[in-house]
C-alpha cells in the first residue's frame, strides 16, 4: 500500500530511512503527537535508549487502538538533545521497525519541554 521513493538520481539515504513514502489518496492518515520516554504510569523511563524505546512502545500503542501497525508509518520526526545519541536512535528505530522503511527527520534540539526528556517522536501513518 504505501510506496518508497528513494530515486537513483540523487545520492542515497544516510541511514535506513527512504527519501519519500506516498499512500493512495483514499487512506485514512493518523498523526501522532510527540511522544516522550515514559513508562505506562507516567515515569521517566530512564537512559536515552529507554526512553527512545518507550517512546517507539507508545507510538505502537496509539497505531493499535487506530488499527494499524508500524508498517503503516509513512513519516518520523525525532528529535533528540544530544547530537552523540544519533547512533543510539539509529540502532533503536532500526531494531523498532524490523526493516519498514519511513520518510524520516531527526533534529538535535538544545532541550526538550522537560529536562530529563531526551528524545521526542512523532509519526504519521496512513492505511
Amino acid at each position: 500500500m504505501l510506496t518508497v521513493h528513494t530515486p537513483l538520481s540523487i545520492s542515497p539515504p544516510s541511514s535506513a530511512y527512504a527519501h519519500g513514502v506516498s499512500a493512495p489518496v483514499a487512506s485514512r492518515w493518523i498523526h501522532i503527537s510527540g511522544q516522550v520516554g515514559l513508562n505506562d504510569d507516567g515515569t521517566l523511563a530512564g537512559d536515552a535508549e529507554a526512553q527512545m524505546n518507550a517512546c517507539w512502545r507508545r507510538i505502537f500503542v496509539i497505531l493499535e487502538d487506530a488499527g494499524m501497525t508500524k508498517t503503516n508509518i509513512v513519516k518520523v520526526t525525532v528529535f533528540i538533545t544530544d547530537a552523540d545519541l544519533v547512533s543510539t536512535y539509529r540502532a533503536v528505530r532500526d531494531s523498532q521497525l524490523d526493516g519498514h522503511l519511513t520518510a524520516s527527520s531527526l533534529l538535535v534540539v538544545s532541550a526538550l519541554a522537560h529536562p530529563e526528556w531526551l528524545v521526542e517522536i512523532e509519526a504519521v501513518a496512513a492505511c
